[in-house]
């Protein structure tokens, strides 16, 4: 999808057929990602999960495009009526992200909550964990806590997924112990 000036990226959402990782390369060839924010952060539940799905494909091309944005997408988790997909495309971004020094905090707690509800979506959860764990790297105490969390999860009732990435995460852990 090539475009000459402007493309228009709401009637792209429309249809539901469109190819996400086609779509980032062509906004961020035109330099749209600010575009693309504003329809990621809308109140319309399919135009705003759509559209952060392209923005996580945009984060993984070019990570350094979607940067500016690292803290109205966090700030956007406090949005309560958020959709699990939304959700889980910003926590997503942030397994390969840095989150902001100032944010960091905010963004732990959050974290901290979606792996803890049996409810949130596995993705979600798993996504979280990997935050947590990244975050936590310089901080000892906090990798207690992470494995503490891990570690006290009804292992029996959760998915393939969750206990594949707690046991994941929890070998890393060890071996950061191991090499401090």
């Amino acid at each position: 999808m090539v475009l000459k000036n402007k493309i228009d990226i709401s009637s792209v959402f429309e249809n539901r057929n469109f190819n996400a990782q086609e779509l980032a390369k062509t906004i961020l060839f035109n330099k749209l990602e600010k575009e693309l924010l504003v329809y990621a952060l809308s109140d319309n539940q399919l135009v705003s999960n759509r559209a952060i799905w392209v923005l996580t494909h945009c984060a993984d091309m070019e990570p350094e495009r979607i940067k500016p944005f690292h803290e109205i997408l966090i700030n956007h988790l406090k949005n309560k009526k958020l959709h699990s997909g939304v959700v889980r495309s910003i926590v997503r971004i942030f397994q390969t992200q840095p989150v902001p020094e100032k944010l960091q905090s905010f963004m732990l707690d959050k974290c901290f909550e979606y792996i803890k509800n049996p409810s949130e979506a596995i993705a979600v959860r798993a996504f979280a964990m990997t935050v947590v764990f990244n975050i936590s790297k310089a901080y000892p105490e906090l990798l207690n806590e992470l494995a503490i969390v891990l570690n006290h999860l009804n292992i029996g009732e959760e998915s393939a997924g969750i206990k594949n990435r707690a046991k994941h995460t929890l070998n890393a852990i060890a071996k950061l112990k191991v090499t401090k």
